[in-house]
C-alpha cells in the first residue's frame, strides 16, 4: 500500500500531477488508479487549436469534463456527426463507441478524461514504450503507428487513416 492508499483524504494541488507528453497529447494525471482502490482514474488534457485524438475504441465508458475551450466530439457511429462542446459540458463515450475529438478553435482547451483503470493501463503502456524510445524521435506518422499497436494490446483501436 502506497502512502496515498492509506490516508483518507488527498489533495492534488493545480498544477501537480503526473506529466505526460507523446505522440502530440499532453496528459496530466490528476487520480491514478491506486488512489481509487482501482475503482477509477482521471487525467486532464490540454488541446491547443488544432490538436485532435483520433477515432478509437475501446471496451469502457469514458467521459469528458470540459474545463475551459471549446472541444468538438466525433461519433462515427451516428454517421460521422459531431458534437460541440464547451466549458461545463459533460460527454459521455459508451464502451465500444468509435469516438474522436479535437479543438477546432482558435483557443487552448483543457478538458479531464474520466474513465476505468483498464484505460490507464493503455497510458501507462504507451509511457513505458515512450521511455524504451521516445515518440519525439519519430515522424507523427510513426510515433502514431506505434501508439495504435500498443492500442491494439490493451483494448483501444484505433481508426486506421486510410479507413476514411
Amino acid at each position: 500500500m502506497n502512502s496515498l492508499e492509506s490516508t483518507p483524504l488527498v489533495r492534488i494541488p493545480r498544477g501537480d500531477g503526473e506529466h505526460f507528453d507523446v505522440a502530440g497529447a499532453r496528459l496530466t494525471w490528476k487520480v491514478k488508479s491506486d488512489v481509487t482502490q482501482g475503482r477509477f482514474c482521471f487525467f486532464e488534457q490540454v488541446l491547443q487549436p488544432g490538436d485532435a485524438v483520433p477515432l478509437h475504441v475501446h471496451g469502457y465508458t469514458e467521459t469528458f469534463y470540459i474545463l475551459a475551450g471549446t472541444v468538438t466530439f466525433l461519433n462515427a457511429k451516428n454517421k460521422g456527426s459531431r458534437v460541440r462542446s464547451s466549458t461545463g459540458d459533460v460527454v459521455v463515450v459508451q464502451p465500444g463507441a468509435f469516438h474522436g475529438f479535437g479543438n477546432g478553435s482558435g483557443e487552448e482547451a483543457r478538458l479531464l478524461s474520466i474513465s476505468v483503470p483498464e484505460h490507464q493501463r493503455f497510458f501507462d503502456a504507451v509511457a513505458s514504450a515512450d521511455r524504451d524510445l521516445p515518440f519525439a524521435t519519430m515522424t507523427p506518422e510513426m510515433a502514431m503507428q506505434r501508439v495504435a499497436a500498443i492500442g491494439e494490446e490493451n483494448d483501444s483501436v484505433f481508426a486506421r487513416p486510410d479507413a476514411g
